[in-house]
């Protein structure tokens, strides 16, 4: 059997202490309705710190830095399809976001908010590689 891989670039990013998150669009094919941080696919020819200046861009309508890697991790969505995820530290000075048609809503959120609106795979992965323990965040 043939698989693919696909390689995703997620950013957290932080204003004033809180990271935003974004609520996917309710008629979204994948994850419609759920909570999660700005990124997406790496695209054919990309660097990584260009694609996901460009999602963030694409998503949120900000301009934000990269800091720097806070963990990888892969699971599968399928079987013939695996997911190989970045999630990088970022920040950004620019609390007004300007939603892509992929959400509904935004917030910035202090971590208590993060445990309540983010499914659970991602409080796993945030607890198991030290995101809660970012001293910046509120």
């Amino acid at each position: 059997m043939t698989g693919k891989i696909v390689v995703v670039l997620k950013a957290v990013i932080i204003h004033q202490g809180r990271i935003l998150i974004l609520k996917r669009s309710g008629s979204d094919e994948v994850g419609a309705g759920g909570w999660e941080t700005a990124g997406g696919n790496l695209e054919f020819g990309e660097d990584l710190d260009t694609a996901l200046i460009r999602e963030i861009k694409e998503e949120a309508g900000i301009h934000a830095s990269i800091d720097r890697l806070l963990f990888a991790t892969t699971f599968f969505t399928d079987p013939g399809r695996q997911i190989v995820l970045l999630s990088y530290l970022c920040r950004t000075d620019e609390p007004r976001v300007t939603l892509s048609h992929e959400h509904d809503e935004y917030r910035w959120a202090t971590k208590s908010e993060l445990v309540q609106y983010l499914p659970e795979a991602i409080i796993s992965d945030f607890t198991k590689h030290g995101v809660f323990a970012l001293p910046e965040l509120i």
